[in-house]
């Protein structure tokens, strides 16, 4: 592919956006995509979030899909207390004069807050209660097939050719300072490991003991607790994705770098995918650890399916998410036995589950309803959210929250931002929660969020140990 070849047709785009701004349509979405060469989408996202005020990722290894992208054109937020549906209009109405040129649609991606009428604290200053970020620029892989595409609002005052030149070289400078992720590369400073607090552990399962004590009181059914730990470092974020896209193909890969912060994960939890006219999503609670060898690992997922605390937790999950579907969703099939969902550190109950969308309604008046879902929050969940907002002493932030993609033709995929952490200058804070039920055992949960943990805690290990050697 030739040089100037993927650019063909950028200034027309930007023209053409130019030629329908007017007194009652200000601002123009103009979007332009072309066919690409293929590049490492953690490469780029390692060194351009470094440089760039927004970058994202997106990822599911197993499927070999991908996107990254930086900077943005426009940016549809929400602050607490606030309807999704008003993000859904407003993506509508500059959609209805958009200009699209080549094989690509725009596409919106970003997430929200597990709590999204809480105000946030300060560690979690960079990120909004709810935002979806049109960017300027991303790529988009799938297979052998990729595309760029850059994204602009043109008024009345925008120099479309100078414009067009801007980007392309904020494009190649993107590139230039790009590369295959490599150890060597690697800012990686860790100044201690996580510290076993035990005044903290005993703090936590202490909360676990009320939970419980609340549930035996029939204040609710379940609710989830979480906890975090930190830890002194400065770590880049490219080498943990990598090794989080080695470690899980199967999860979802994702990072949102703001101003200073950068929230990572590698989630297992798909929370709605819209695609032809269907809506799916998963009941993921019940875990149990894997074990050392198949023999034992086979015990464990028998013992795990044959639970009866871990299958009334899944059921009440299942029961909460059907009923949400069957208000938005034709022929919303009943549900399988769960089945196993097996990942490297530990095991879940999994249930799929899917429906018909009925006329009228949107991906983002799902995804609303579904979050908070019982697998992250609790049963009843207006009860279990109070207890979490009185008791839990913790902004989870986005942790626990819908991220995800959302495209011009209202399909996309969010997931439950799990297995996470946040990445802030000199410290990372690791995220895990707990579903409680009357059943539950404090130092049970208590290592089980430890190994929730392990997830973010080993792909730092692991890659400090290979800066380590390559000193």
């Amino acid at each position: 592919m030739k040089g100037r070849s993927k650019y063909a047709g950028l200034e027309a785009c930007l023209h053409e956006a130019k030629s329908r701004v007017s007194e009652g349509q200000p601002e123009v979405l103009a979007s332009f995509s072309s066919p690409c060469h293929r590049r490492n989408p953690i490469g780029l996202f390692a060194t351009g979030y470094q440089h760039e005020r927004l970058a994202s990722l997106w990822g599911v290894p197993s499927r070999d899909e991908y996107s990254v992208s930086f900077g943005s054109a426009c940016e549809f937020s929400c602050a607490p207390g606030e309807s999704w549906s008003e993000i859904q209009a407003n993506w509508q109405k500059l959609l209805s004069s958009a200009v699209v040129s080549g094989g690509h649609r725009p596409v919106l991606c970003g997430g929200f807050a597990f709590d999204c009428q809480k105000d946030s604290s300060s560690l979690w200053q960079d990120f909004p209660s709810g935002v979806l970020t049109l960017p300027e620029l991303a790529l988009y892989c799938e297979g052998d097939r990729s595309y760029l595409v850059m994204n602009f609002i043109v008024t009345d005052q925008t120099d479309c050719n100078q414009t067009a030149e801007r980007v392309k070289a904020r494009w190649q400078h993107i590139l230039s300072r790009s590369s295959d992720v490599s150890a060597n590369d690697n800012l990686f400073s860790v100044e201690s490991d996580f510290s076993q607090n035990y005044a903290g552990q005993m703090a936590w399962q202490q909360r676990v003991v009320g939970a419980v004590e609340s549930i035996k009181r029939n204040e609710f059914q379940k609710v989830v607790l979480a906890r975090s730990e930190s830890l002194s470092a400065d770590c880049c974020p490219g080498s943990i994705l990598g090794y989080l896209q080695e470690s899980y193909p199967d999860a979802y890969l994702f990072a949102f770098s703001r101003g200073k912060s950068c929230f990572l994960g590698a989630s297992p939890e798909r929370l709605a995918a819209g695609k032809g006219g269907r809506i799916s999503t998963v009941a993921l609670a019940g875990s149990a650890p894997r074990g050392k060898d198949p023999a034992t690992d086979y015990k464990l997922g028998i013992s795990l399916l044959d639970s009866e605390k871990d299958r009334f937790e899944h059921d009440l999950v299942v029961q909460h998410l059907l009923s949400i579907l069957r208000k938005y969703c034709h022929n919303v099939a009943e549900p399988e036995p769960p089945q196993l969902c097996k990942l490297k550190q530990i095991q879940h109950l999994l249930t799929p589950l899917e429906g018909l969308v009925k006329d009228g309604v949107n991906l983002l008046d799902i995804l609303s309803d579904l979050h908070p879902s019982a697998a992250v929050g609790g049963l009843p969940r207006k009860k279990a959210l109070k207890y979490i907002r009185e008791n839990e002493d913790l902004d989870r932030g986005w942790y626990a929250g819908p991220v995800g993609w959302l495209n011009a033709e209202g399909e996309g995929e969010f997931a439950v931002a799990l297995r996470s952490a946040l990445f802030t200058p000199g410290r990372v804070t690791l995220f895990a929660g707990c579903g409680l039920v009357e059943d539950s055992l404090p130092t049970h949960e208590y290592r089980e969020s430890c190994i929730k943990m392990r997830v973010i805690r080993d792909a730092i290990r692991s890659v400090s140990l290979v800066a380590e050697a390559a000193e």
